[in-house]
C-alpha cells in the first residue's frame, strides 16, 4: 500500500498475551513497504522476546533499557520525531490508561507524548476489562483525530471465554494503518466507483461477459475510503471480495456495496448513486451489446441457435451525462492497438475530465494485479504511467481527482 510505503512505524507492544500476534503485524506491516520499528514494554518482554521483533524487522527491537541507558538521554525525543505513525497492538487497558492521562513512565508512552504523529490503538484484552467504564471512559480521552481506536473482534478469548476484545487479524490492522497514514483530502466527498464485468443472459445458465474481475474497481472504492470519502462501490459479478469497511470508531470515510449484474442494473443503481456524488470513477467493464430474445430456462445444446440476434445496451456515461455535469468524472479505456486516439475520441464522446487508457491481452489488463496505460486529461495534457500495482494505480488516479475537486 502506497500510504505504508517508506513511512516510518513505530510498532508499540504491549503486555498482554496478544503480544505474540503483534509478530504477524510487524511482518505484515513490514511486506506493505514499512519501516519498522518495535518497542517493547517489560510486560511485553514477559510474552514475547525481542529477538523476534529483531528477526522480523531487521532492527534493534527498542526498550525501555534504551529510555533509561546506553548514554542515550533524549531517545524518546528523537524516537518520537522520527516516527509517522503509531501503532498500539496490542494496546492493553493499563497502557490505554496511562496514555490518556498523559503518563510517560517507559520508552513507549513517552515516545507518544513526545510526538504529533497519528496513533492508532489497537486493544485486545478480556471482555470484562473492554467493556468496563474505566476502559470506555479512557479511551474517550484519547484526543481525536491525532489517535484512532480499532475496535477489538469477538471470538474466543485466552480465557477459555467468548465475546469482544480479541486480537484483529493482522491484515485488517493494516488496513486500519494505511487508512490513518493516507492523506484525508478526500474528506467531505462523496465518490461512486463501479467496478467488474456485466453478464448478459442467453438463457438461465449462459451469459454474454469479459474476463474483468472488479480488482481495479475494487481498488479504487477501498483507496477512497481511507482517503476520507464517503464511496458507493458498484459492484458488477466477481469472485474478489468487495473492501470491508473501516472499523475504528471515527467516520473517516465509509463504503457502501451494491450488487449488480446485467449493465441495466448497474445503470439502475447509478442514477440515484450520482446524483448526490462529487465524483464517479467508472472502470466496471460493461457489455456494449446483449442477446436480444434471452431464454428464461436452459436450452439443451440440440436448441441452441447458431447466431444469437444481438441489440445494444444503454452506453452508462452518456446516458449519466447530463447528472454528471459539475463532476469529476474518470473514464477508463481497454485497448488492443491506439490506446491514445481511442481514449481521445472515448472522452470528447463522453465529456469526460479524465480517462485511463490501458492496454489487453497477453497478461496485461483484466486479471492482472498490476496496471499501465497513458492518463489523459482533458485540457490535452497526458501521462504515461508504468506498470505498478493496481492499488497503487488508484492511489495515483485518485491524486488526479483530489486535484480536480480542490
Amino acid at each position: 500500500m502506497r500510504a505504508l510505503r517508506g513511512k516510518k512505524v513505530l510498532l508499540g507492544v504491549t503486555g498482554g498475551i496478544a503480544a505474540y500476534k503483534a509478530a504477524y503485524l510487524a511482518r505484515a506491516l513490514a511486506r506493505q513497504g514499512a519501516d519498522v520499528q518495535a518497542v517493547m514494554t517489560r510486560a511485553a518482554q514477559q510474552f514475547v522476546a525481542p529477538l523476534t521483533f529483531e528477526a522480523l524487522t531487521g532492527r534493534p527491537c527498542l526498550t525501555d533499557d534504551a529510555l533509561f541507558g546506553g548514554g542515550a538521554a533524549v531517545a524518546h525525543v528523537a524516537l518520537g520525531r522520527e516516527t509517522d505513525l503509531f501503532v498500539i497492538a496490542p494496546a492493553t487497558a493499563n497502557t490505554i490508561a496511562k496514555i490518556a492521562n498523559g503518563f510517560a513512565d517507559n520508552l513507549l508512552t513517552n515516545a507518544v507524548l513526545a510526538s504529533r504523529a497519528p496513533v492508532l490503538v489497537v486493544p485486545a484484552m478480556h471482555t470484562e476489562m473492554w467493556t468496563s467504564q474505566a476502559v470506555r471512559e479512557n479511551l474517550r480521552r484519547l484526543p481525536r483525530p491525532r489517535f484512532t481506536v480499532m475496535e477489538p473482534e469477538s471470538g474466543d478469548l485466552a480465557s477459555g471465554d467468548t465475546g469482544p476484545g480479541r486480537f484483529p487479524e493482522p491484515d485488517d490492522v493494516v488496513l486500519e494503518a494505511a487508512a490513518a497514514a493516507s492523506p484525508k483530502d478526500l474528506a467531505g466527498r462523496r465518490v461512486v466507483v463501479t467496478g467488474g464485468p456485466t453478464r448478459e443472459r442467453i438463457d438461465a445458465v449462459r451469459v454474454v461477459t469479459n474476463p474483468s474481475t472488479g480488482r481495479m474497481g475494487i481498488a479504487l472504492a477501498r483507496a477512497a475510503m481511507m482517503r476520507g470519502a464517503d464511496v458507493t462501490l458498484v459492484l458488477g459479478p466477481t469472485e474478489l471480495p468487495p473492501p470491508r469497511t473501516l472499523r475504528v470508531e471515527e467516520a473517516r470515510g465509509s463504503l457502501t456495496t451494491i450488487r449488480v449484474v446485467t449493465a441495466e442494473e448497474m445503470l439502475s443503481a447509478l442514477r440515484p448513486a450520482v446524483a448526490g456524488a462529487h465524483a464517479l470513477l467508472m472502470s466496471a467493464a460493461v457489455a456494449d451489446e446483449r442477446p436480444s430474445r434471452p431464454e428464461a430456462r436452459k436450452l439443451h445444446k440440440h436448441e441452441l441457435p447458431f447466431r444469437i440476434e444481438m441489440e445494444p445496451n444503454p452506453d452508462i456515461l452518456m446516458t449519466l451525462a447530463p447528472a454528471l455535469e459539475g463532476k469529476v468524472a474518470l473514464g477508463f479505456a481497454a485497448e488492443t492497438d491506439d490506446m491514445e486516439t481511442s481514449g481521445r475520441r472515448k472522452m470528447a464522446d463522453k465529456g469526460l475530465a479524465l480517462l485511463f487508457a490501458n492496454p489487453v491481452g497477453e497478461g496485461k489488463g483484466f486479471g492482472a494485479a498490476s496496471g499501465e496505460g497513458i492518463l489523459l486529461r482533458d485540457d490535452g495534457t497526458r501521462r504515461e504511467v508504468e506498470p505498478m500495482p493496481k492499488e497503487d494505480l488508484a492511489d495515483l488516479l485518485l491524486d488526479e481527482v483530489a486535484a480536480r475537486l480542490g
